[in-house]
């Protein structure tokens, strides 16, 4: 039996065809799977992505001990990640190398997907403590050493900086109870939040999708659902606080009780 579809099938109809030709291998439903989600014919499910607030970065960022040497690593480690929004392999392969000081902050040279690289600047703020790191771990003319060890390996692993946003999360959500709502905050949420903030701060998307180093301005435009995400959030925190579900009933019951006795 020929199986044959076009733009008029409806979705239900695809999938009771699909399932109805046994006879057809995986890759043949693959393919046809694949031309009518092109065709907006099937709707790929997106995945929430857990973002980050600025009062949450915030707390995060302040919670290592600097005065302890893997505090000191973590403090200097998550504040990189939100100035550059690189993912954490990437900041697993950056060296001393990679890095270029200069008097208004620095420059990096990031490895991305596919051997890619880019050059993308950090704030001064940051540049400073991780200048300091570099130099308190004495590896400021060894370009070629990784920028961030674990404590048995000389390069950090993704493994690694997941435990540490595992660890910090955990500990500001048991000291924030009304904020870090979200079940899990992968290391990649805080890509996603260096995003979601400059694009509410108005930088433009073409600059944002350069600086993450997306192949594609489509992957940049998550973020303006995102962020449209984040201010009906804070709308509607806004809305809950300052208007009240009884506030429709007082002003009914103060109606009510503005009307003129011979009315009632």
């Amino acid at each position: 039996m020929l199986l044959i579809l076009n733009h008029s099938t409806h979705p239900h109809e695809i999938d009771t065809i699909i399932i109805q030709q046994r006879r057809y291998n995986f890759p043949q439903i693959m393919r046809y799977y694949t031309f009518f989600t092109i065709r907006g014919l099937f709707q790929r499910p997106q995945k929430k992505r857990a973002v980050f607030s600025i009062q949450e970065v915030t707390i995060l960022l302040k919670l290592p001990d600097s005065c302890k040497e893997t505090g000191l690593r973590d403090k200097v480690l998550l504040s990189l990640m939100y100035a550059s929004g690189a993912r954490a392999q990437e900041i697993c392969d950056l060296t001393v190398g990679n890095i270029q000081f200069h008097p208004k902050g620095a420059s990096l040279n990031i490895k991305g997907k596919g051997g890619k690289t880019r050059r993308i600047g950090i704030p001064n703020a940051c540049a400073v403590i991780l200048k300091q790191y570099i130099a308190h771990r004495n590896l400021n003319v060894k370009y070629e050493r990784h920028v961030f060890s674990s404590q048995t390996h000389e390069q950090m692993t993704v493994s690694c900086i997941e435990e540490i946003f595992k660890k910090y999360v955990s500990i500001a959500k048991k000291g924030n109870p009304s904020l870090f709502q979200e079940n899990s905050y992968p290391p990649h949420s805080m890509r996603h939040s260096t995003a979601s903030h400059m694009l509410e701060a108005g930088v433009p998307l073409v600059v944002i999708k350069n600086f993450l180093g997306h192949a594609s301005l489509q992957s940049t435009q998550i973020y303006a659902e995102i962020s449209q995400n984040t201010v009906d959030k804070h709308l509607k925190e806004w809305n809950e606080k300052w208007f009240p579900r009884n506030m429709e009933s007082e002003e009914e019951h103060t109606k009510k009780d503005n009307i003129p006795d011979f009315l009632k």
